[in-house]
């Protein structure tokens, strides 16, 4: 049994949990609050909203994560290697594809093309098949140290071992991983005229659309730095890094500049890109892509920098709008 204790400011239970266990979901910290294995000052409670007062005395066991390798299957899906070797596997993710089964999703994702991939007999040859691709894999899902949105295109890191899943997920964790995005987005006097700007601002779970994040006071904290590569009197492309990673982190942040994605469902705002409506075919989803990942290997500590082409959509898009071919 875990015994922690809220400090000041301390949030609701689910976030308490996530905050000091991140390898663990907060969905699975829902979950397991259902089950009543948690305690609040001795009493179990029904729901991971339950707010937290200062010197709460929170008791639990830490909750399983069951592999779901295990009910997944392997499928030789063709993905474009950015980098590869018995520990790592850096792909260019294309548009469309998901990241990992859910509702809707029941195959076809990059887990998918993973655990297909760790069949090879590079992996064998050092691992345990039965022990690397099921349950010692498993952080939320095998190989997955972040994840990219569906119509992200671009770098995606995985992890091959589960030793090389815990150091990566670690860099994560220290912000040493370096990873930048380009954007195509409206143009606004909010973005940088000249050098960078660095956007702190935390961003919260929208109280009425549970589908949206919005920068709220008593968010989680979200940094990313913006560069303009390019503009002209209506549009820009927008070099961002992150320095944290929350949830629709790059969106929520252009959406503040007013500088929305371009082809944005959710952060676009109203009557978002009439004036190029008749250009939406070039590209038909946010104008998103994970352009360089640097990490440092979780063996040798080299660092390792990938760099995923720009998509042709992506850039006929971008000449379309009157920016200078890149």
């Amino acid at each position: 049994m875990i015994s922690l204790r809220a400090e000041d400011g301390a949030p609701r239970l689910d976030r308490f949990l996530a905050d000091r266990f991140p390898e663990i979901p907060r969905a699975r910290w829902d979950v397991h609050v259902r089950t009543g294995a948690i305690r609040v000052n001795g009493q179990p409670v029904a729901k991971g909203g339950v707010k937290l007062r200062p010197g709460d005395l929170v008791e639990t066991e830490l909750p399983v994560i069951a592999a779901p390798a295990a009910h997944l299957e392997a499928e030789a899906i063709d993905l474009t290697t950015l980098f590869e070797d018995a520990h790592l596997w850096i792909v260019d993710k294309p548009a469309g594809m998901v990241v990992h089964p859910g509702p809707g999703h029941a195959g076809g994702t990059v887990v998918n093309a993973l655990l297909h991939r760790l069949k090879a007999p590079v992996v064998m040859e050092a691992h345990d098949e039965e022990t690397e691709n099921t349950e010692e894999l498993a952080s939320g899902w095998p190989g997955l140290v972040h994840r990219l949105d569906r119509y992200t295109t671009g770098c995606l890191c995985l992890a091959k071992t589960a030793e090389a899943q815990r150091a990566i997920q670690d860099q994560f964790k220290a912000h040493t991983v370096e990873k930048r995005y380009l954007a195509l987005v409206r143009h606004s006097p909010r973005l940088p005229q000249l050098g960078s700007l660095l956007i702190d601002e935390p961003i919260a779970r929208h109280k009425q659309d549970r589908l949206r994040m919005v920068v709220a006071t008593g968010g989680r904290q979200a940094q990313t730095r913006i560069r303009v590569l390019a503009r002209t009197t209506s549009v820009a492309l927008v070099e961002c890094e992150l320095l944290t990673g929350r949830t629709h982190q790059i969106r929520v942040h252009l959406a503040h500049l007013r500088a929305p994605l371009m082809g944005d469902p959710l952060y676009g705002g109203p009557g978002r890109w009439k004036d190029v409506d008749g250009l939406a075919l070039l590209l038909p989803h946010p104008a998103l892509h994970a352009w360089k990942l640097s990490v440092n290997h979780p063996v040798t500590g080299a660092r390792i920098a990938a760099e995923a082409p720009i998509p042709d959509a992506f850039r006929s898009l971008a000449i379309s709008l009157g920016l200078p071919e890149f």
